[in-house]
């Protein structure tokens, strides 16, 4: 009897064929087994940092609409000026930020400051001078507030508490006095 050859194709215990790149079987899965949960730490990472980005973003343009109320001064309502107050400008950052989709618990934790940078010792902006610096300044601080705004569980940039803040200078008309004497 005529010996026969068996090629590297043949497989002679169960008799059947392999393929091309039998010895690879199962290395696909192995390599996926060790890359899966990297890809995954990874895409939520990416995910986790693009949310703080958008947040970021939205609470800088709460600032600003807050900074642009805030420098207005006077509210002319029905032919009646209205003074502006603080209150009026942290209701104005909170309403900006409701309408940018953020959670209650966000809205309602949110630090909302105005702080005066000028000589002048003004309160609320109806008593600014023309061109005085100001600064708003919305910060969601951690706790309730901050893990609101998170959209998974893992805790990957470490970052605890997100702020923003603006420079602005009031647009309060200047104040003119005006004599009803005729110069004759």
């Amino acid at each position: 009897m005529a010996a026969r050859h068996v090629s590297d194709e043949d497989c002679p215990i169960s008799g059947r064929r392999r393929n091309g790149n039998g010895q690879r079987r199962g290395a696909a899965a192995v390599e996926a087994a060790f890359c899966l949960p990297l890809l995954v730490v990874l895409m939520l990472g990416m995910w986790e940092v693009g949310r703080m980005v958008e947040i970021s973003q939205i609470l800088a343009n709460a600032a600003r609409e807050g900074a642009r109320y805030a420098a207005m001064g006077n509210l002319n309502v029905n032919g009646a000026n209205t003074p502006i107050t603080v209150a009026m400008v942290q209701q104005t950052v909170r309403d900006y930020l409701t309408g940018a989709g953020l959670p209650n618990a966000a809205v309602s934790g949110a630090q909302i400051t105005l702080t005066n940078l000028s000589n002048n010792g003004w309160t609320d902006p109806s008593g600014a001078q023309p061109m005085d610096k100001f600064q708003v300044t919305v910060t969601i601080p951690s706790g309730t507030a901050f893990n609101s705004l998170q959209w998974s569980t893992l805790k990957i940039t470490g970052a605890n508490q997100l702020s923003s803040s603006v420079t602005w200078v009031s647009l309060v008309d200047s104040q003119v006095s005006v004599s009803t004497q005729l110069p004759y």
